[in-house]
């Protein structure tokens, strides 16, 4: 606004009566507010309107964690029909077949998509549990009390999937993990494996893939459908390098096949629920490569990439359990490492091939090269790691040797150590350990799920159990 004139020396003002001056001011003054005000209001930006789907978050429950008392026992209430242990499998469909496309027409999704693990929301820490033996709620509530924030059920497919209809599912000890483990707040991870007969008749057992790889990918939609938004990862399959989780008739491992498998089910994935993360079924180190019984993990995960496998998965599954040695040890350095002279097991501390002993044994050696053939393309995903010891119990189970040369306190540092390993890393973006609750869900200590267990076989937490949970997990 300009400036008021000024009195002084102006002979015109000075002959105007005072009355009629006053008055002027003070219709200037009221002329001048008025237009301040309006160009005050005028000038001001109008607030936006924000609609509900822009200021609601999703509410994650409160964790429900129980400590125990101390020396109690972890007790285990065994549902009745309780369903064998989980395992892994899958089988190719007839050569020369092709995999003709989804038939599931999927339901648009209604969740905002969630970024992989450790890209916006830190690393994964996650646990195998046996959600359907005793209360699945009770399972949930020990991940808790570790602190994990994942947890890995597996569903067999070919033992639920009864048919003849593919709709003939037995889904109750699903029902209650998955729900349990979302009221608590948990992510929840499925690794679907095995076929049922009726999808693969004539073939000599369920751990292979349905003759139609569709019928797979369309059981993978069943299951997104049952629980919406329940479910953020999945894992296509199981060790398909090797012959024992990959059956077909006439056998043949084969990656390609494998890689088809997997196109058609993220395909259903992605369409029905883009937030959930497609992990590729995780190779077994096998130490094995002929072929037809295995595969070596490294020469088939390129294999698989070469297939297209990075066009169909958000996270590369890994595998490993490591024996009687660190997490930090190579093959180049095992021949020099203490334990090389005291070990009963001697796998790991044996040369291969007049070098150093095989890259198999090591669970450094594995994530390091898997790394260096995925080359930062993707991340990994460690669907199950872990350190058995049979410290306490009479005997190992059989072929598991190794198991006596880890004490309790050595299965602790090490499941620590390797978490840490991880994260630290950068390229693994959720780990699981394998195995929170199957020490006395098992069948006993001649089991061999029982030595990775945090708890033992009268369901007392080991001392992995308070390592585990007193960790630091940024």
């Amino acid at each position: 606004m300009g400036q008021f004139p000024s009195f002084k020396n102006e002979t015109i003002f000075d002959r105007i009566p005072t009355p009629v001056l006053v008055g002027g001011w003070l219709i200037a003054l009221v002329v001048a507010a008025a237009c301040l005000i309006w160009a005050i209001f005028a000038s001001a930006s109008p607030q936006p309107i924000v609609s509900p789907t822009q200021t609601a978050q999703e509410t994650v429950p409160t964790p429900v964690v129980i400590q125990p008392a101390a020396n109690t026992p972890i007790v285990v209430q065994p549902a009745a029909n309780t369903p064998a242990v989980p395992v892994a499998t899958t089988e190719p469909a007839p050569n020369g077949a092709s995999a003709p496309t989804p038939t599931t027409k999927p339901k648009k999704p209604t969740r905002t998509p969630t970024p992989l693990p450790g890209s916006t929301s830190g690393f994964g820490y996650g646990a195998q549990v046996n959600g359907l033996v005793g209360d699945p709620a009770y399972a949930v509530d020990m991940a808790n009390q570790v602190g994990v924030n994942w947890v890995k059920q597996q569903v067999r497919w070919g033992d639920f999937g009864h048919g003849p209809n593919p709709g003939d599912v037995d889904w109750s000890g699903f029902d209650g993990i998955i729900n349990a483990a979302n009221a608590r707040g948990l992510k929840v991870m499925l690794s679907i494996v095995t076929a049922p007969e009726w999808s693969r008749p004539g073939a000599a057992s369920t751990h292979g893939p349905p003759n139609d790889f569709n019928a797979y990918a369309d059981f993978v939609g069943m299951v997104i459908d049952r629980y919406k938004g329940k479910i953020h990862a999945i894992e296509v399959w199981n060790e398909q390098n090797l012959a024992r989780e990959w059956t077909t008739e006439p056998q043949q491992l084969s990656a390609a096949r494998y890689v088809e498998m997997l196109k058609l089910t993220h395909q259903v994935i992605k369409a029905k629920d883009p937030t959930i993360i497609v992990i590729s079924g995780a190779l077994s180190p096998t130490g094995v490569d002929d072929g037809t019984t295995a595969i070596d993990d490294f020469r088939y995960l390129q294999q698989m990439i070469d297939a297209g496998l990075l066009n169909y998965t958000d996270c590369v599954g890994t595998h490993h359990n490591g024996y009687n040695i660190g997490p930090s040890v190579s093959a180049a350095t095992a021949l020099q490492h203490p334990e090389a002279a005291t070990a009963i097991f001697k796998g790991p501390f044996t040369p291969y091939a007049g070098g150093p002993p095989h890259h198999s044994w090591f669970f450094y050696d594995t994530l390091q090269n898997y790394a260096t053939i995925v080359a930062g393309r993707k991340p990994l995903c460690v669907t199950e790691f872990g350190w058995a010891s049979s410290q306490g119990y009479p005997d190992s189970p059989p072929q598991f040797e190794f198991t006596k040369d880890n004490t309790l306190q050595e299965q602790a540092d090490y499941i620590v150590e390797a978490f840490t390993l991880m994260r630290q890393w950068g390229f693994v973006k959720l780990a699981f350990l394998w195995n929170l609750d199957y020490g006395n869900k098992g069948t006993g200590y001649l089991d061999d799920v029982v030595p990775y267990s945090l708890v033992d076989t009268g369901g007392m937490p080991r001392p992995a159990f308070d390592a585990l949970r007193q960790m630091s997990k940024p």
